[in-house]
């Protein structure tokens, strides 16, 4: 860390501000005890913040932690202060739980002041050389402490006069006029002119190579590296490698980047993993973990197998061991000792076991006992540690990195901010989370502790963004990335309005930034390398030629026939060719996304709810029955699809889906009864032949009619609208296809299809959620529920996929334009999803049409 104050060299008289490094080199200090009070926190919990901590443990660490940093540091010689001034209140009830934490760390002390200590505590006479202040410039608003290190470096070494102040920038320039005072009254707007620029880009990563080209640009003016200087918040990883894809040193950065915890990350997703249901996604992050013993390769198929739905453990069955870890990773835990038993076996088989038992240990009072773990506290408690960087390394020649945190360490000509986002520049002031300003005040009068209010904070950090901007002489380039790496908004800084009082003529602070992706990159102040041209979309042909090949064979069987298509695939057929070939060459989207209840997933759980209530040749249950077999087909349901619902936070969302199959299945129930209708096929797969294509599928429901009539029913969990439009436009083919692959079937030993053939079939669609009754080719009695379209209700959708098989059996593969999904929604009167939601392909190969 730096001080808040300049230093004098012995010998060459260079002026610099301080660092706990130089410092230590020059006192000799000793190697300080590890400074982790979360552990401290956790162990013995005070009665002040106990509470806080069952409901909100990593909050609550970082929120004490936080306090007990400023009162340290508030201290004048980073010793227990006394508190026995303070009358009985709240503040001293706080102050004297920090003060007891403190107490139990020790001689440990937060990063740069254990040298502090070591200094102020140092005999005259023990440095290697001397140290002598400048005089005048200590930040009157620094922590106490750092006063005090001030006061003892002057009392032994003395103080230098300042060297002659560097230029500030030149005299009417817009960045004169904010070094003159960001927050002054007397600040005089005038026309924009080059020392100052604001750039609107991407995201971060695209900030930190504008930054790099900006300084490559500077230097191959002329500019020395040293004469730049660019400052960034946080994590620098994005800074230092578009540096070092443009060749430009940089002086500052970490020695070792900033690094994961994975073992914390993995002591999470084990616990994860215990608990049931387990997250798919928490079981391909296992797989992928580093501290797996397995290859990386492997991991990532495995990962990959864990994300379609695959738990099985086939790609490891090369090595036992293996299996054997798999297979307690996946294992839940019902009982604490379970979980203990569990834990050990995998540290066991892990080839870094012991780090693992290590990170464990902080919860071992969590898992001892008996009974169920209670999970909320336990995954709570778990401590992932921020990414840490080494220690700086410094050189004279390259680009200075700065903190928007601290002073500036050197001056410049040049300076880009790579981050001029909300929260900085300046930095935004937090209020301290153990006591109001009221009780800093009255705690500053009776202990002499100087920790800052939030007036004091935002002060400080104004006067900061000044001495920044002081520290340059030339120019200050502003970057605003619009979000960041996850794609979340930003906003820009506050500071923006603070620059934009010094530029004449702009009404909205907003207006100051140039947003790059709507400048042509020839007019970009930087220099920008030609990307090649790729060919223009507009030549693409209007269909894709695989003459020669079976484009329906492309899936084949262990016997090497060409597998059948389903219902669901030649629906993709009709609306896009090249989204059903992908899928037919198992080309489809593998990205990941947490679980979420969508769509597909209540269909798959209301379909499988009502298999296993609604059964063949049984009549339906009555309603307190009905109620009670829908509960249990539901808990089981949950298992086979969605077991994430389980767990506490999915409550809301399973209750209501819950109520919502109940009520579809009481009116499914009334339309049975109306219907006068027996269940003769529950989920029953076909196989038969259509438009001379073999299909099979699984129906969901076969009614036999009073009449002997079957009726084919698809339930879709949706409403009755669309489909019935659908249904008007002629343009439905899925329940129709049911019915033709019983008209033709392709019969299987024991596939009872002889209580099915030779009889009339119709087809219906019963919506669940509004309980619609849809039907086509039989015809109903009247006064039941379901509602007659006719006979011509898949005359368009048989018409196109007939054109479709035709190209298919000549290799043609028709390519989309940009026309059909309104085409499709309009008038097919429903969303056609292989272009909605479909392979981003589909789209690259879309042709424009003109209107």
């Amino acid at each position: 860390m730096f001080f808040s104050f300049q230093v004098a060299a012995p010998y060459s008289g260079l002026q610099y501000r301080l660092n706990d490094v130089r410092l230590a080199e020059l006192s000799l200090a000793p190697i300080p005890p590890e400074w982790n009070p979360g552990s401290v926190i956790m162990e013995t919990p005070d009665p002040t913040w106990a509470n806080s901590l069952v409901n909100a443990p990593a909050e609550t660490v970082v929120a004490v932690s936080t306090a007990l940093n400023d009162l340290i540091v508030a201290t004048s010689d980073l010793k227990l202060p006394q508190i026995n001034e303070l009358d009985e209140s709240r503040a001293k009830r706080h102050l004297a739980a920090l003060t007891g934490l403190w107490r139990r760390m020790g001689d440990a002390l937060p990063d740069g002041l254990a040298v502090v200590r070591h200094v102020l505590e140092l005999p005259f006479g023990e440095f290697l050389a001397p140290l002598p202040v400048v005089e005048g410039s200590l930040d009157p608003l620094a922590p106490r402490v750092m006063m005090a290190l001030y006061d003892r470096l002057r009392t032994e070494f003395g103080e230098v006069s300042p060297s002659k102040r560097r230029e500030a920038a030149p005299a009417g320039s817009r960045l004169r006029a904010l070094q003159n005072g960001l927050s002054s009254p007397d600040l005089r707007s005038a026309p924009a002119d080059d020392t100052l620029s604001v750039y609107g880009l991407r995201d971060p990563a695209a900030c930190a190579d504008f930054a790099a080209a900006r300084a490559r640009t500077l230097i191959e003016a002329g500019c020395p590296a040293r004469e730049i200087a660019v400052m960034v918040d946080g994590d620098p990883r994005q800074v230092a490698r578009a540096f070092r894809e443009q060749g430009v040193p940089i002086s500052g950065l970490p020695e070792c980047l900033p690094e994961r915890d994975v073992p914390g990350e993995m002591v999470l997703h084990l616990l994860l993993a215990k608990r049931s249901p387990t997250p798919a996604m928490v079981l391909a992050a296992l797989a992928l973990s580093p501290l797996m013993p397995w290859s990386a390769q492997t991991g990532r198929e495995l990962a990959e197998k864990l994300i379609q739905g695959d738990f099985r453990s086939q790609l490891l069955e090369a090595d036992p061991d293996h299996v054997a870890l798999w297979n307690d990773i996946r294992a839940s835990a019902g009982s604490r000792a379970q979980l203990r038993f569990l834990l050990e076996r995998i540290c066991d088989r892990l080839p870094q076991g012991k780090i693992i038992r290590a990170r464990l240990a902080p919860l071992q009072h969590l898992l001892t006992g008996d009974g169920a773990p209670d999970w909320e506290v336990i995954l709570r408690s778990v401590q992932i540690a921020s990414p840490e960087a080494g220690a700086s390394s410094y050189n004279l020649e390259g680009v200075s990195l700065w903190s928007p945190r601290e002073s500036p360490w050197r001056p410049c000509r040049h300076l880009i901010i790579a981050d001029f986002t909300e929260g900085l520049y300046p930095v935004r002031p937090r209020a301290n989370p153990m006591f109001l300003d009221s009780e800093i005040i009255r705690i500053r009068e009776k202990t002499g502790l100087r920790m800052r209010n939030r007036a004091e904070s935002l002060s400080h950090s104004l006067d900061l963004f000044t001495e920044q901007l002081q520290a340059s002489n030339g120019s200050v380039t502003f970057l605003v990335p619009y979000r960041d790496l996850a794609g979340v908004r930003h906003a820009p800084s506050a500071g923006l309005s603070l620059v934009a009082r010094a530029v004449e003529g702009v009404a909205d602070a907003a207006d100051l930034i140039i947003d790059l992706s709507r400048v042509a990159p020839q007019d970009w102040p930087v220099i920008f390398h030609e990307i090649p041209s790729v060919p223009d979309l507009r030549v693409l042909p209007d269909a894709l030629d695989f003459s020669g090949y079976d484009l329906l064979a492309l899936r084949r069987d262990d016997d090497g026939a060409a597998k059948p298509q389903s219902p669901s695939r030649l629906e993709t057929l009709i609306v896009s060719p090249l989204a059903w070939l992908l899928n037919e060459l198992g080309a489809t989207d593998l990205s990941w996304s947490a679980d979420t209840l969508d769509v597909l997933t209540m269909g798959n759980i209301a379909h499988d709810v009502f298999e296993h209530v609604f059964l063949p040749n049984v009549a339906p249950p009555e309603d307190e029955a009905l109620a009670a077999a829908v509960a249990d087909a539901y808990e089981r349901a949950l298992t086979r699809h969605a077991s994430y619902l389980r767990s506490a936070s999915w409550e809301m969302e399973r209750r209501g889906l819950e109520r919502d199959i109940l009520s579809a299945a009481r009116r499914w129930c009334d339309h049975l009864h109306a219907l006068g209708a027996k269940i003769i096929g529950n989920e029953l797969w076909l196989e038969g032949e259509a438009h001379g294509v073999r299909l099979h599928g699984k129906a969901d429901v076969i009614l036999e009619l009073p009449d002997g009539t079957l009726l084919v029913v698809d339930h879709k969990k949706s409403g009755t609208r669309r489909r019935r439009n659908r249904m008007n436009a002629g343009w439905d083919l899925q329940t129709g296809l049911y019915r033709d692959m019983i008209a033709r079937p392709v019969r299987r030993e024991g596939d009872s299809m002889e209580l099915l053939t030779g009889r009339p079939v119709g087809i219906a669609y019963h919506l669940m959620n509004d309980g619609g009754l849809l039907s086509s080719g039989v015809a109903m009695v009247k006064g039941t529920p379901a509602q007659d379209m006719g006979d011509e209700v898949n005359v368009a959708a048989v018409a196109q996929l007939t054109t479709r098989l035709a190209e298919l059996g000549v290799g043609r593969i028709v390519l989309n334009t940009t026309d059909d999904f309104s085409f499709f929604e309009k008038k097919g009167g429903f969303t056609p999803y292989a272009l909605a939601d479909g392979s981003p392909l589909v789209h690259a190969f879309m042709r424009e049409v003109e209107q």
